[in-house]
């Protein structure tokens, strides 16, 4: 596989060559919940299947019981009993088809809700390592597979495996030893269902990692399109999306391929049996024994054999078709195997953890201590991120985080916000340990303003709120905008991640947000690295009113914005190396005093720098 390939291709772990029983199980158990669409549905199936089947026998009645007597009337009153028939059939077949679809699309969305709300609950790990469109391929691609499974596939499946079952019942009714004739065919066609139906299933399975990959490939490269620009690489990720568009090309390929060697298979044994059928049908309706057989010596009407025949290549159309609608049913189960599978992966929190409606109003006050214990931490095996670190911050303490890139500062912030947990060491705050928090109680209690500022279609008010109806803090949050100079109306529609607004406004924005959630504790990581000197003046001072009296966090590189700190907690390869005030620090002539002195020697020789010709 391609080094492309590698990286966006979801690796699954199937060991079964068949659908998974405990899969199938799931789907029955969900099906039972659209119990009233199903059982009309399967209703309406066994009504039009019970007047397909009964169609060739009236055949046969009309020959020998009203076309060889010339007996019009019987003629006249069968001929309205089969306009009797279709009818049934008309009407059944738009039933089913309306009760399953509904039946489909209730129980994808049903499915769908279920996966979003999963999305909602998974530990932010998981998107730190998993493809964003990967997970969309679960919540689209695969719920229409199903989709398409339950609605068109199953309609047909379960219909045409009642009708082969009748057709079977009436063949060895009518003549046993014809039955026997015609099915010899069967083994050797059931014995390569089994062996295509496997290759089949692999087939789906590749088909469906490489959609992922193709879906992976796309959400990324196309958020990063402008880099793709700015830096002339079109062609390149052109080959690299050609590559991937190219496994998945194949594997679709390498699919049908399978169901093209079946198709011929299905045609050569129906065509057997109906040749064998009327060798020795015909010679059983005419009396005579071509064999001499004693197994042979039983008579048969023209009538019986039209029925017989016509039952027999009515037969054989629904194995085409259950062997056409196998391949969706695989296809969807295959698609039901990694929607399942997404269930299994652990979440951290319940849905009633998760559900607005147990928050129960605003959770309890933090005060602000914060103690770091021996604290380690890594993100992949050993490669420590945080090793042995201890601190203690006291309620309503300002504190400046610093140090080089990969010191360690925004771990620090993902420990305190619970989206990791410390591996060795414990993190206490106002005395308790932070696992005894619940994660939405302790988050709806910190503030955080990010560098990178996530904001979503809609109007301004939403991205401030958040949805949560009318601005909650309407005049401290409209107050707060208009110190720091931001104009535009909080009716304002956004684009697509607020793109029709500045780096500053959006930073401002973020800074409102988090003013909405009236936090008891505040972290701003590197939020003023993207705005101009006289926004981060404004921005300091509306954060000095929002903050009075509270806890405050801030990681900054440029070390002019924390000069104000009670302490500065300085970090180097994931250890704290040094702490103090800012005075103090410099007068100790350590690691933040060569880094304060060398920021300063920096800006003093951009400021005294002459104009750029």
């Amino acid at each position: 596989m391609s080094s492309t390939l590698d990286h966006y291709v979801e690796v699954e772990d199937f060991k079964s060559k068949r659908p998974s029983i405990a899969v199938v199980a799931k789907v029955i158990r969900d099906l039972a919940g659209e119990r009233t669409a199903f059982v009309l549905g399967a209703i309406l199936v066994f009504g039009g299947t019970a007047a397909t089947l009964y169609e060739p026998r009236l055949f046969g009645r009309a020959i020998d019981q009203a076309i060889i007597p010339r007996d019009n009337s019987m003629l006249a009153r069968m001929t309205f009993f089969y306009f009797g028939l279709i009818v049934l059939r008309i009407t059944s077949m738009i039933g089913q088809q309306y009760a399953f679809e509904i039946l489909a699309q209730s129980l994808m969305q049903k499915l769908r809700l279920r996966i979003f709300s999963l999305y909602q609950r998974l530990p932010i790990a998981t998107y730190d390592r998993t493809p964003v469109g990967r997970l969309i391929t679960r919540l689209t691609n695969d719920t229409s597979s199903m989709s398409e499974m339950f609605s068109g596939g199953f309609v047909t499946f379960f219909g045409n495996i009642l009708f082969i079952l009748g057709s079977l019942i009436w063949l060895f009714a009518l003549n046993w030893r014809l039955a026997l004739i015609a099915l010899c065919v069967f083994p050797v066609l059931l014995y390569f269902s089994v062996r295509f139906s496997r290759k089949l299933i692999e087939a789906y399975r590749d088909s469906r990692m490489r959609i992922s990959a193709l879906n992976a490939f796309l959400a990324e490269n196309i958020l990063g399109m402008k880099v793709v620009h700015l830096f002339n690489r079109i062609p390149f990720h052109f080959a690299r999306f050609r590559e991937v568009n190219e496994a998945y090309s194949f594997s679709q390929i390498a699919a049908i391929r399978v169901y093209a060697y079946f198709q011929p298979l299905i045609t050569w044994c129906s065509g057997l049996g109906v040749a064998l059928v009327l060798a020795y049908g015909g010679a059983m309706a005419l009396g005579v024994n071509p064999t001499g057989a004693g197994f042979l010596r039983a008579k048969i009407t023209p009538g019986e054999l039209v029925t017989f025949i016509s039952f027999l290549l009515a037969l054989f159309q629904p194995v085409r078709e259950v062997v056409d609608k196998w391949t969706v049913f695989l296809s969807g189960m295959t698609s039901a195997e990694r929607i399942y599978g997404l269930f299994d992966w652990a979440t951290e929190m319940s849905e009633d953890e998760a559900d607005l409606e147990n928050l129960g109003g605003q959770s309890p006050t933090i005060l602000g201590r914060i103690e770091f214990e021996n604290v380690w931490f890594a993100y992949e095996a050993e490669n420590w991120v945080l090793r042995d670190f201890s601190l203690v911050l006291e309620p309503g303490m300002r504190v400046g985080i610093v140090g080089h890139t990969g010191a360690g500062k925004t771990t620090l912030i993902s420990l305190l916000l619970r989206f990791y947990e410390p591996i060795r060491g414990r993190i206490l705050i106002d005395g308790r340990d932070i696992r005894e928090y619940g994660k939405r109680e302790l988050r709806n209690r910190i503030g955080i303003i990010q560098q990178d500022v996530f904001l979503f279609s809609g109007k301004i008010s939403d991205n401030i709120s958040l949805w949560r109806g009318d601005l909650r803090g309407s005049e401290t949050t409209r107050a707060a905008l208009t110190r720091m100079g931001f104009m535009k109306p909080v009716e304002t529609e956004l684009d697509e991640r607020g793109s029709n607004l500045s780096m500053g406004e959006r930073q401002i924005l973020s800074f409102a947000r988090a003013i909405e959630k009236s936090p008891d504790l505040w972290i701003l990581d590197e939020a003023t690295a993207n705005v101009d000197s006289d926004t981060e003046t404004r921005f300091g001072r509306a954060l000095d009113i929002e903050t009075k009296g509270k806890t405050l966090v801030m990681i900054a590189h440029r070390l002019a914005t924390i000069r104000k700190s009670d302490l500065i907690v300085v970090l180097h390869k994931g250890q704290l190396v040094e702490k103090g005030t800012h005075g103090a620090l410099l007068r100790s002539g350590g690691y933040y005093a060569r880094l304060y002195r060398y920021q300063e020697a920096v800006e003093a020789v951009e400021k005294n720098a002459p104009p750029i010709a």
